[in-house]
């Protein structure tokens, strides 16, 4: 099978293909809560099942993102629309991922600047944490068994999070690790 995207080898997205599309990435951007690492591990979840990418070129998607400057499960977004339907893909996918969260926050704005405060949030917001804790913890597990299947790349990803804890700079941590990740890369 050709590493091009379907859209690519067929001439061009479907109306199917831009159509999955669109209902996938609005259907996540309205109900995927927690953050960018739980959107990815939603992502995961969906795209890998429906056949669109394998768990391991998701992997190397994440990783691309990940070297990015800007908001990684936007990226994905972008990316894995692109994979599926093309350039039209890589739009409807964007598009209709940040629309559901723009529509909140300019929702919550409006409500801020009308009233003067927000509406009894704090209790809300507190009882909130523990669930997202919870969701960025599940998708660090999902996300880790599909990447760190080696034992070497667990002692990469321990040595990358030890340093990320102890204040070294994300960039600092991504290019030692991929130095080391590049050295021990099969071949």
């Amino acid at each position: 099978m050709s590493d091009a995207p379907a859209a690519v080898r067929t001439g061009g997205p479907s109306r199917t293909h831009l159509g999955e599309v669109a209902w996938l990435f609005l259907r996540l951007g309205a109900t995927a809560f927690g953050g960018p690492l739980a959107h990815i591990a939603l992502m995961q979840r969906e795209v890998v099942r429906r056949g669109w990418v394998t768990a391991e070129e998701f992997v190397d998607l994440v990783g691309i993102t990940a070297v990015l400057p800007g908001p990684n499960s936007t990226e994905m977004a972008i990316h894995l629309g692109a994979r599926r339907a093309g350039p039209l893909g890589l739009v409807v996918a964007g598009t209709c991922f940040i629309l559901p969260a723009m529509a909140v926050t300019l929702a919550l704005a409006w409500i801020y600047v009308r009233f003067g405060r927000l509406p009894a949030t704090a209790a809300v917001l507190y009882g909130t944490k523990p669930v997202i804790v919870a969701v960025v913890a599940n998708a660090l597990l999902v996300l880790g068994r599909t990447a760190l299947r080696r034992a070497r790349l667990v002692a990469l990803a321990a040595a990358a999070g030890v340093a990320a804890w102890a204040g070294v700079h994300e960039l600092a941590v991504l290019a030692v690790a991929g130095v080391f990740a590049a050295l021990g890369a099969p071949r």
